[in-house]
C-alpha cells in the first residue's frame, strides 16, 4: 500500500513539475542570486531543494565536521568564486559513489566518493561538474524530469517514511540528459583550469570509477545513472587534456585532510561486505600509499572475507604488518586471534585476544571472546 502510494504521489509531483521551459529561454547564472530574482516555476524547483536540504540535515546523514566542510567548499569556492555563498557543498554519510546538485546550489557528494579519489584535483572534477548543473540551470530547462532528491524527499516525508540510506539512492536515480551533462563536463573541464588545477587528473577521475564499478559488477553507477559512458568520458577527457601538463594535484592537503574520513569509510564498507571494493582500493601499492598503516586491517578482513585461495594467508600477513606497525589498533588482535583459533593454535590466539581486551576494555563483543577464552583455558 505504501508502495503504491508513493507511486501516486511522484506521479502527482512530476505533474507539477511538468512546466513547458524552452532550453533557449534560459541563461546561465553570472553571478550568485536569491530566490528573489526567481520567476515562480523556479521558486517552486529552489523551495523544494531546500525543504530536501532540511530533511537531509534532521534524519543525521551529514558530516558536519568542521574542518571536512570548510575543505569541500574551499574547493567549489576556488571553482566558483563569483557564486560564493550560493554553491553550497554537503558531505553525505553515504557509501555509493554519488555526487548530485539541486536547483538551489546544494550540492552533495557522498563520503564513498570522496575518499576513492587520490588528490584533490581529482575531487575538484566532480565538484566542477555538479557546480556546472546549478550555473546553466539545468533542473529548469527539462523541469519534467526533475524527479529527483528534492521531489523525493517531499514524497517520502508526507509518508512518514525514515530518509536514511534509501533516499541517497533514489535520488541518484533520476539524473539530467546526456546533453547536459556533456555541457557539465565541457564547464567543469574550464573551471579546473581557470582554477589552476591539473585536468589530467580529471581522467583519473573516471578511471577510478571504471575499475571500482568493474570489480564489484556495479550495472549502473549511481553517480553515472543517465550519465554519458564511463569510457566515453574517458576518451573525451584524454583528448582534451592531450596538450595540458600544468596545473596543481594537490596530494598532500587531499590525503592529510580526509585521512580520518578514509578510515571510517573503510570501516562501513567492510561493515556492509564491500570486499571486492577493499581489496581493489587497497591491494595498489600506490593507493595504499595514502592510507595510515591501520588500513591494513581491513585489507585483511577484506582477504578473510573473500576466502579464495591463498586469501586466509594474505590475511594473516596483513593483520601482522599492523600489529608492527600500529600495535594499539585492538580491532587486529581480535582478527588474528581468530585465525589462530580455527587453526587450533591456542596458546597465541589466547594471547590476542587477551591483549585485545587490554586494548578494548568496553569492546561490544567483550563477552563472546571471553567465551572464547574460557574455552582456550589449559
Amino acid at each position: 500500500m505504501k508502495q503504491f502510494a508513493v507511486r501516486a504521489l511522484v506521479t502527482a509531483l512530476a505533474g507539477i513539475l511538468s512546466w513547458p521551459v524552452r532550453a533557449d529561454d534560459v541563461t546561465p547564472w553570472t553571478h550568485a542570486v536569491g530566490a528573489n530574482v526567481l520567476e515562480p516555476n523556479e521558486k517552486s524547483l529552489w523551495q523544494e531543494a531546500g525543504e530536501f536540504d532540511r530533511a537531509l540535515a534532521r534524519a543525521g546523514k551529514l558530516n558536519t565536521d568542521p574542518t571536512l566542510t570548510a575543505y569541500l567548499q574551499g574547493i567549489m569556492d576556488r571553482l566558483y568564486p563569483e557564486f560564493k555563498g550560493r554553491l553550497t557543498v554537503h558531505l553525505l554519510n553515504a557509501q555509493h559513489l554519488n555526487a548530485f546538485a539541486l536547483p538551489n546550489g546544494s550540492v552533495y557528494v557522498n563520503a564513498g566518493l570522496v575518499t576513492r579519489f587520490e588528490n584533490e584535483a581529482q575531487l575538484a572534477t566532480v565538484l566542477a561538474h555538479e557546480g556546472a548543473h546549478f550555473v546553466h540551470r539545468h533542473s529548469l530547462q527539462q523541469a519534467e524530469r526533475v524527479r529527483n532528491a528534492a521531489a523525493f524527499a517531499l514524497v517520502v516525508g508526507m509518508l512518514g517514511v525514515p530518509l536514511v540510506g534509501d533516499l541517497a539512492a533514489l535520488s541518484s536515480m533520476f539524473g539530467f540528459s546526456r546533453e547536459h551533462e556533456r555541457e557539465a563536463d565541457e564547464v567543469g573541464y574550464q573551471r579546473l583550469i581557470a582554477a589552476g588545477y591539473a585536468p589530467r587528473e580529471s581522467i583519473r577521475t573516471f578511471e577510478h570509477l571504471q575499475a571500482e564499478i568493474k570489480a564489484a559488477e556495479i550495472k549502473e553507477p549511481f553517480f553515472f545513472a543517465s550519465h554519458p559512458k564511463l569510457q566515453e568520458r574517458i576518451d573525451s577527457f584524454s583528448e582534451l587534456v592531450k596538450d595540458t601538463n600544468s596545473g596543481e594535484i594537490a596530494h598532500e592537503r587531499f590525503v592529510e585532510t580526509t585521512a580520518a574520513l578514509r578510515l571510517a569509510t573503510l570501516e562501513a564498507d567492510l561493515a556492509a561486505y564491500r570486499y571486492k571494493q577493499l581489496i581493489l582500493v587497497l591491494a595498489d601499492p600506490a593507493r595504499r600509499r595514502e592510507y595510515p598503516p591501520e588500513a591494513s586491517y581491513y585489507l585483511g578482513e577484506a582477504y578473510r572475507l573473500r576466502n579464495e585461495a591463498g586469501d586466509l594467508e594474505s590475511a594473516e600477513r596483513e593483520f601482522n604488518s599492523v600489529i608492527e606497525t600500529a600495535p594499539p589498533f585492538a580491532p587486529t588482535h581480535r582478527a588474528l586471534g581468530l585465525l589462530h583459533f580455527k587453526r587450533g593454535d591456542k596458546a597465541r590466539a589466547a594471547s590476542l585476544f587477551r591483549r585485545y581486551l587490554e586494548l578494548a576494555p568496553a569492546a561490544a563483543d567483550r563477552a563472546h571472546i571471553e567465551y572464547y577464552l574460557k574455552d582456550l583455558a589449559p
